[in-house]
């Protein structure tokens, strides 16, 4: 099996996701929540301060401005969201994305979005596979698919396939993503900034530019 898996966020699409869903299902599901959105500001700046972890911070998030609807509901504010992404493709993401069904690859998409909504942005890529961050409504939350967590996703994602990959290609925009890019055969660092990209090669990691 030849593999190659994907970021979501800043990789195939331009921007990031977790907001922008927050919001859309506010003003769809509980239009009432949206003079919240500042109490997300400050959530935001507390977890860039140290003071809250990723996993607790998209929990949060989640109680504070989508709530509890029904998983229906859910899922169809979701699937609405999702189509709303697509023209955030990159299109160098897109050309990956050919040339890997033209070398007939498997194709996963890994990411810490939530995957009740990163399923169908999958979908409307054509993407079978996907390994993302999982809604607990209640209780403490699931780990993030992030940094070592992600890595460690995909690993059990790949224990469970009937062949094992003969070779993984890995895209990502994000330095946290180091443990799966070190993991990989062909590893990407897709940026357009200078200083990042020295710092991707400095590490034995290739360089693609996904915005043209």
């Amino acid at each position: 099996m030849k593999l190659t898996i994907y970021d979501l966020d800043g990789t195939l699409l331009a921007r990031a996701t977790y907001t922008p869903f927050l919001l859309f299902a506010a003003r769809r599901l509980a239009p009432w929540r949206l003079p919240l959105a500042p109490v997300w500001v400050l959530l935001m700046a507390a977890h860039k301060a140290g003071l809250i972890g990723r996993t607790a911070l998209k929990h949060a998030g989640m109680r504070l401005l989508v709530g509890h609807p029904s998983p229906r509901r859910l899922d169809a504010v979701a699937a609405k969201f999702a189509g709303s992404r697509i023209p955030d493709l990159q299109p160098g993401a897109r050309a990956a994305l050919e040339r890997d069904r033209r070398e007939g690859r498997t194709v996963v998409i890994a990411t810490a979005a939530y995957g009740f909504y990163a399923r169908h942005i999958a979908l409307e890529l054509a993407v079978e596979h996907l390994v993302a961050s999982e809604w607990q409504a209640h209780g403490a939350g699931q780990p993030n698919c992030y940094g070592p967590e992600k890595l460690a996703r995909v690993e059990r994602w790949l224990a469970e396939q009937e062949h094992a990959p003969v070779s993984l290609r890995f895209y990502s925009d994000s330095l946290a993503d180091a443990p799966l890019l070190d993991r990989a055969d062909e590893a990407f660092f897709v940026t357009r900034n200078p200083r990042k990209a020295a710092r991707a090669l400095a590490r034995g990691w290739q360089v693609a530019d996904f915005s043209r």
